[in-house]
């Protein structure tokens, strides 16, 4: 629940006697000038208006405060406006009233006129307006603040589910893809086989046991690149390459997201003896950056451009810098933006 100004101590012991100095003065000036400002000023109605200051803000608190859990969850905001205005208002003037009538009566010996007490009515009428627009003020503040933190949470539970639905993700292609070239293998050499279910299974260990891993270093990263590699070579008879320029440690990144990358490249790739693909990663600007030469398919793979949606998205979890895309001169350019962590900080963490 908000903690609004009014019922802070410091500003219920302070703003009283603050404003009941300015009311003597406003009063005092009203009815005398400037220069009898000396002569009139008197201690005694001076502590008065302190005390009807008191009672103003207090009872004006309390009437919020009472009303509060009615007004916030009944009608409009305008409607609650309205209504505390006039309910303040009304009970603190006729607290005013009653306590400025009876100090005239019991203390000065004699009654208030009417046009003093109409004086005192009006100046503590505006002061009552004054303290509900600096109340109703805050409260359109946390309401504004409150937006925003909501839009910030559903975008950041957005984005947990979507990295999380990257993470968990299982490419059926590359299982089907791998279970095909594996009954080919079979038949021609059965070490070679061996091999493709050695890194198959390589790969999806890899995604079981860093699934609840918000980050890894590159160099576990590309053991399953390389996994991957050596499934994508059979089908493609080893005319994919991958030239990694990189030799720093501090690097981390999305479990599967430079994997991921490498296949969406291969699928959407024409690769064959006289036109072999070729993917160098190197570290520029900020980045790491992985490059190829440009030879797209006639057709690409739905599947595969969605994966690379959501890998960009996931990515904007971690960094301000974004996860970009970049054709120029037939070279293609994937720019994943460095993450380090320092080394106490806790990478394993559940989603």
């Amino acid at each position: 629940m908000p903690k609004f100004f009014i019922h802070n101590a410091f500003f219920r012991l302070g703003a009283a006697p603050v404003f009941g100095i300015l009311v003597y003065l406003l009063i005092i000036l009203i009815n005398n000038t400037v220069e009898q400002l000396s002569e009139i000023f008197n201690n005694q109605e001076l502590y008065v208006c302190i005390a009807l200051s008191y009672i103003a803000f207090e009872s004006m608190r309390l009437v919020i405060w009472g009303s509060n859990k009615k007004l916030s969850s009944e009608g409009s905001i305008q409607t609650r406006i309205i209504y505390q205005i006039i309910l303040t208002l009304l009970v603190s003037l006729t607290l005013v009233s009653v306590s400025i009538s009876a100090y005239f009566r019991w203390v000065i010996g004699f009654g208030i006129g009417s046009s003093e007490l109409n004086l005192f009515l009006i100046v503590y009428g505006a002061g009552g307006l004054l303290y509900n627009i600096l109340f109703f003020s805050q409260v359109f503040l946390f309401r504004e603040n409150k937006m925003k933190i909501d839009e910030e949470r559903a975008l950041r539970d957005n984005l947990e589910s979507e990295f999380t639905s990257f993470k968990n993700d299982v490419n059926p292609d590359l299982l089907y893809e791998s279970l095909e070239s594996l009954i080919i293998t079979l038949h021609k050499n059965v070490d070679q086989a061996d091999e493709l279910i050695d890194n198959l299974a390589g790969i999806y260990r890899y995604s079981i046991v860093n699934r609840n891993k918000e980050l890894i270093s590159l160099a576990e990263e590309l053991q399953a690149v390389n996994y991957l590699i050596t499934i994508l070579n059979v089908k493609y008879a080893n005319q994919i390459n991958l030239d990694m320029q990189v030799n720093e440690n501090e690097i981390y990144l999305i479990p599967g997201s430079l994997a991921v990358s490498i296949d969406h490249v291969v699928r959407n790739t024409l690769i064959a003896p006289q036109v072999p693909l070729t993917i160098k990663c190197y570290l520029e600007d900020g980045y790491l950056v992985m490059n190829h030469t440009i030879n797209e398919r006639l057709v690409t793979p739905e599947d595969s451009q969605k994966s690379f949606e959501r890998l960009q998205r996931s990515y904007s979890f971690f960094s301000e810098k974004p996860f970009v895309q970049v054709k120029a001169n037939r070279e293609n350019y994937i720019k994943f933006p460095l993450v380090r962590i320092s080394s106490e900080q806790p990478i394993d963490v559940s989603v």
